[in-house]
């Protein structure tokens, strides 16, 4: 059985119940737009705990923008890297067959003599 948002004054008859508590995060009216525990706090039996976690759906959502953004950030600086490497290796890699090309020809022009 889900208990119902609202407390009723039922509910506290029926279960008897001594204390109704809630963490100190903010907590929306009921469909009526009453306090769902209005009840329990006319009757003396409503606590705020501390519930020693401040962080808030804004907190999460930033959190994981920043996330992400970072990801990007950091992949998108591997990429150059990458590419510049990739870069490098071709370009030595032409040297070398320029390089060779060159030898080549240079033992072809003395042979040939």
């Amino acid at each position: 059985m889900g208990a119902p948002y609202t407390v009723s004054q039922d509910l506290m008859d029926h279960f008897k119940v001594d204390l109704v508590c809630h963490g100190d995060t903010p907590y929306k009216p009921d469909l009526n737009g009453k306090d769902p525990y209005e009840v329990p706090k006319k009757l003396g039996k409503f606590r705020v705990i501390p519930s020693g976690n401040s962080l808030r759906t804004f907190d999460i959502v930033n959190r994981i923008v920043k996330n992400r953004y970072d990801y990007l950030a950091r992949n998108n600086e591997k990429e150059m890297k990458e590419i510049a490497a990739f870069e490098a290796l071709k370009a030595s890699k032409e040297k070398t067959m320029n390089s060779d090309s060159n030898n080549n020809s240079n033992h072809n022009d003395v042979t040939a003599q």
